[in-house]
């Protein structure tokens, strides 16, 4: 009996020319007919950018790390528990939409091939193959990134690597880490070369020139080629033309520090989510003027996040009201306590917003981050599920949408860890502490000067520089890479979630994973080996 590729099945259906009978139906549309312009193949490229997916490596990374603990709604996740077996959904989710993606790349790159375009279409033409081979190496690395054991090692197993259509009998081997990296540097330097720089005001959601030096800088990083890495990071710093969003702000009663406790609950007006409190209770309507959606007084970081403005942007994927939403991951119906929270913000990382940035600068993270609607313990050590629950507003849904909003794929702010990472490898502490200091005073949001940070050593730089990324990166996808690619040389030995947390998570065993942990690397789906046998990764077996 013949095998088949589980991801390619749905696609074969729908796309499929291997039918039993071979018959061509009249008017039916294949790829002779469909491929025959440039203005086709626009249309068709538009339906690969909507493949683009990373919705599932962020809520992997959030329930397999410390970002996260059971919300209010009190359901229970076998993931966010460490029970991650070889038919773990998300791993499935990760693998299955990846290849898909993998998949439309390579139709259209086969479509293409049967029309020759008019002179002046060249151009055009070349552009969008150059589009669609840099999401295939996207996808390629995206796989990489969960699934193999050691990206920095090119003998370790990789992912199965697919540059062409193939058909619906086929087995695909998994190749090794280092050869499908060649492949998706091979794909980025065609893209490099033959890519015409998008236009207007959401060029940054196509594939454009930030989007392949900061996916390069974020490879190379991964790769340990730190060399590499730093190059790519100081090509982004010097020519996209962003800088990092500001945080400041200028409005009545707004908290004073991050550390303020703000009325909330029955009464002060914390819970009415898009209605004015009104002028009686100036501190919750001061947080309810820069949460809108549409704000005058809202800084541009905030902006940002409720996608009213590019900000540090370098590469995002538009998700309409229309679509699916993604903060539906974290909260059912929308980012406040009565929107049914899933999950909820980890204590310790709640912590770490409220503490102060020094010298007179407080993290308006704390405020950006977190609904002003929750209900915050002040006895956390034995808070119950439900009496403490701290909402995450990091997608707080856009104008028209409580629970839509543009996925965030490359952001300014990484560049500078990558940069800062790099240094250290390079026994440049200070200029690595500068690159902190400064993203530190970007995310000020009332003004003062925070302090140039000072490392005694290669660990200490590390360590802060994984503190940033946790706060900053935080419920973007980066925590559970992180913490296995750069937590031992940081000197921690594990994820960092309170015992309170655990309990209440129903979490206990164990409450945390330690680095060398099999869990960090993700198990190659079941569904996949049952009809095409893979290696399994260690500790799957």
């Amino acid at each position: 009996m013949k095998k088949r590729i589980v991801f390619f099945s749905l696609i074969a259906m729908l796309f499929s020319c291997n039918d039993a009978l071979e018959i061509t139906q009249k008017g039916e549309l294949n790829d002779a007919t469909l491929f025959t312009s440039v203005g086709n193949m626009q249309l068709f490229l538009n339906e690969v950018y909507d493949r683009a997916n990373t919705e599932n490596q962020i809520t992997v990374s959030s329930l397999l790390s410390d970002e996260v603990a059971m919300g209010g709604s009190q359901a229970v996740s076998d993931t966010q528990r460490f029970f991650v077996t070889t038919t773990n959904g998300f791993a499935a989710n990760i693998w299955n939409n990846q290849y898909n993606l993998i998949n439309y790349c390579n139709r259209l790159i086969r479509g293409a091939a049967l029309f020759t375009p008019p002179a002046a279409d060249l151009p055009a033409y070349n552009s969008m193959l150059a589009q669609a081979r840099a999401l295939r190496a996207f996808a390629h690395f995206e796989l990489l990134t969960y699934f193999s054991t050691d990206m920095s090692n090119d003998a370790a197993p990789g992912v199965m690597l697919v540059d062409f259509v193939p058909t619906i009998d086929q087995d695909i081997p998994r190749s090794t880490t280092g050869q499908v990296f060649t492949f998706i540097e091979s794909d980025l330097a065609y893209a490099t070369a033959n890519l015409i720089a998008p236009t207007g005001t959401s060029a940054y959601k196509s594939v454009n020139m930030n989007f392949i030096k900061a996916f390069k800088a974020r490879m190379y990083l991964y790769r340990k080629n730190y060399p590499q890495a730093l190059v790519f990071a100081n090509d982004v710093l010097a020519t996209s033309g962003l800088t990092l969003s500001s945080c400041t702000l200028t409005v009545s009663n707004f908290p004073a520090t991050s550390a303020d406790v703000v009325p909330q609950g029955a009464g002060t007006g914390s819970t009415t989510i898009n209605v004015d409190p009104g002028a009686t209770l100036p501190i919750q309507r001061a947080l309810y003027q820069v949460d809108q959606w549409v704000s005058a007084v809202s800084p541009v970081y905030r902006k940002m996040w409720v996608d009213a403005a590019q900000g540090e942007i370098l590469f995002g994927l538009d998700r309409n009201i229309t679509r699916i939403n993604f903060s539906s991951r974290y909260n059912t119906n929308g980012s406040y306590l009565t929107g049914g929270p899933l999950f909820d913000m980890g204590r310790n990382l709640f912590d770490l917003y409220r503490t102060s940035l020094g010298g007179g600068a407080e993290d308006y993270r704390r405020w950006c981050f977190v609904d002003r609607s929750s209900s915050i313990s002040t006895t956390p050590a034995t808070a119950s599920r439900t009496g403490e629950q701290i909402v995450i507003d990091k997608y707080p849904g856009k104008n028209g949408g409580h629970t839509a909003n543009d996925m965030k794929v490359y952001r300014l702010s990484e560049i500078y860890f990558i940069k800062a990472e790099c240094l250290v490898r390079a026994n440049n502490l200070t200029g690595a502490a500068l690159l902190i200091q400064q993203v530190r005073q970007a995310r000020s949001y009332t003004g003062g000067v925070v302090p140039l940070p000072v490392y005694a050593t290669a660990i200490a730089a590390y360590a802060d520089i994984l503190l940033e990324r946790r706060k900053e990166l935080a419920f973007e996808g980066h925590r559970y890479i992180d913490l296995k690619r750069l937590g031992a040389d940081a000197g921690l030995t594990g994820t960092d979630r309170t015992a309170q947390d655990a309990v209440n998570s129903s979490a206990t065993s164990p409450a945390n994973i330690l680095f060398g942990d099999y869990r960090f690397t993700l198990p190659i789906p079941q569904a996949e080996r049952n009809v095409n046998d893979l290696p399994q990764n260690p500790g799957y077996n």
